[in-house]
């Protein structure tokens, strides 16, 4: 029935004008081109903390452990061009600025279509085998609007810059529906969740205070009176429960829509900071206007049609149209409708290629806000901080505009503090690598307080973090206020290896525990 009812809209949307998006869609080829090179310069800065040799998550043994366990599946399980090449820390950097140089040749309209396919090989071989540190749905949303990417940019070699080629046939509808599917389903999994905070409109209440990395705004606009709250959590369901319906409507409703779904994005960008993510649904936002809207504004895009490839006329609907199918029951399973056990099959077949994904954000709103604050001591008794460059900690450290660039490892510490230590399997390996002195992973912080010998010891204390009220921030200088709540990671040291171990371990340093002050 679920079906029938979608395919009852179909019509209506496909009906879209044709070859009139010309413009919108080389807009969206400029834009994805901007989103790549920066998720890929963020990757090329933080590539040897994070997945170098001695970084926290090494590739290199990714790809031991999956070549032993594996065996052939991994081709699949984990797509990546990394079980051909390797992954030594040269490589990895090389391939990370090659996927900016790539970046920039797209936005000059290099063989588009060609280079547009190696980002997303590229990309997805760093996130197959990035693990945690690349598990976020901007990285999923970014290879699936790549990928429609291949099929939309013109499928020559030579730049054209006299005019914008026309799409193929229903390129715009294409990524109308990607951004409708993000927006629409970000406000479904936010009333499924039954969580009472968005159901009584106080979700934002929350949000500013205990989103991953707040911006200078959000400490500002959490304090503002509860209306205000109450007000723009309404709006924010209504912009994506309801605003993505226009966009298969005609042109004054997809204006709407379009006017709606950019104001929110600039609210979130301006209020938080979510990597690319609110950048890239922006682009995807071109998809919306039409060639005569964007001529008003833009008098010299290019205007010259020029007709696809036979090849890209042949060969982009079906593939186009395939990825459209595959999209639909992931779509209706977060609306609670079930996929056949064939169909269920295949989505699981093609789930580690990250290009067909379903979305929603801030399902739950969170209304603590924990923070994790690492230290190092030589003695055990004098214990000295490890500052992160963007989240949290210093007391008087305001907060910052840091999107679109992510710093993977400042995120992944607000989910570490959320999940606790034993559904946090990479810390461990974060302590190790402080305690080894690796300078790749030092790198990753504001600075290294132990930058002319690495500590003996390393823990973790849990503090629950607050906006500072107007008068403490007037009077002390303090953006935050906190309380210990308790220890995450207890003191730990080195156990050099015996013969026959291959690596240090870490283990609990015991005997400096009597020494441990929590009073700071």
């Amino acid at each position: 029935m679920a079906y029938r009812r979608l395919a009852l809209f179909l019509p209506l949307a496909l009906g879209a004008h044709r070859h009139t998006d010309r413009l919108g869609i080389w807009l969206f080829l400029r834009g994805i081109s901007a989103i790549y090179a920066v998720a890929f310069l963020a990757l090329a800065i933080q590539l040897p903390g994070l997945l170098g040799s001695r970084g926290i998550l090494p590739v290199a043994e990714a790809l031991v452990v999956g070549r032993a366990n594996l065996g052939a599946s991994r081709y699949l399980l984990a797509p990546s061009l990394f079980w051909w090449t390797g992954g030594s820390d040269l490589l990895l950097r090389v391939l990370a600025w090659t996927g900016v140089l790539l970046a920039l040749l797209l936005f000059c309209d290099l063989a588009p279509a060609w280079i547009a396919f190696a980002l997303w090989a590229l990309y997805l071989s760093f996130v197959s085998l990035g693990r945690d540190f690349f598990f976020f749905q901007w990285d999923s949303l970014l290879l699936e609007a790549g990928l429609l990417a291949v099929l939309i940019a013109p499928w020559r070699l030579r730049p054209d810059w006299g005019g914008a080629p026309a799409p193929p046939p229903l390129a715009a509808f294409w990524l109308r529906w990607l951004l409708f599917r993000v927006l629409f389903l970000s406000g479904v999994v936010k009333l499924a969740s039954g969580d009472t905070a968005w159901r009584a409109l106080t979700a934002l209440q929350y949000h500013y205070e205990t989103q991953p990395l707040p911006s200078p705004l959000s400490w500002f606009c959490f304090h503002l009176p509860l209306g205000f709250h109450e007000g723009t959590t309404f709006l924010v369901l209504a912009t994506e429960l309801v605003v993505p319906f226009l966009f298969f409507t005609g042109r004054l409703g997809r204006l709407f829509g379009f006017a709606a779904s950019v104001l929110l994005q600039l609210f979130i960008l301006l209020t938080g900071n979510h990597a690319f993510y609110n950048g890239l649904t922006l682009v995807l936002c071109f998809a919306l206007l039409d060639d005569s809207l964007l001529r008003r504004f833009f008098p010299r895009l290019p205007c010259d049609p020029r007709p696809a490839s036979p090849l890209q006329r042949r060969w982009s609907p079906v593939l186009g149209g395939l990825l459209f199918l595959l999209s639909l029951p992931l779509f209706l399973a977060v609306l609670g409708v079930r996929p056949p056990r064939p169909v269920a099959s295949v989505l699981a077949a093609i789930s580690p290629f990250r290009s067909v994904n379903d979305y929603g954000a801030f399902a739950v709103m969170t209304t603590r806000r924990l923070e994790i604050e690492i230290e190092g001591s030589q003695d055990g008794k004098s214990w000295r901080v490890y500052p992160f460059r963007w989240k949290p900690g210093e007391l008087r450290k305001m907060p910052a505009f840091v999107a679109p660039y992510q710093p993977r490892l400042d995120w992944q510490m607000w989910f570490a503090a959320l999940n606790g230590p034993a559904r946090t399997p990479w810390f461990p390996r974060l302590a190790q690598r402080l305690l080894e002195g690796s300078p790749e992973v030092a790198a990753l912080f504001a600075s290294n307080p132990f930058a002319e010998a690495p500590p003996t010891y390393v823990r973790a204390l849990l503090y629950e973090y607050r906006f500072s009220s107007w008068g403490a921030l007037q009077h002390t200088g303090e953006w935050w206020q906190r309380e210990l709540i308790g220890v995450y990671l207890p003191p730990t040291a080195l156990r050099r290896p015996t013969p026959g171990e291959e690596a240090e371990r870490l283990v609990p340093a015991l005997e400096s525990r009597g020494n441990l002050s929590l009073n700071r």
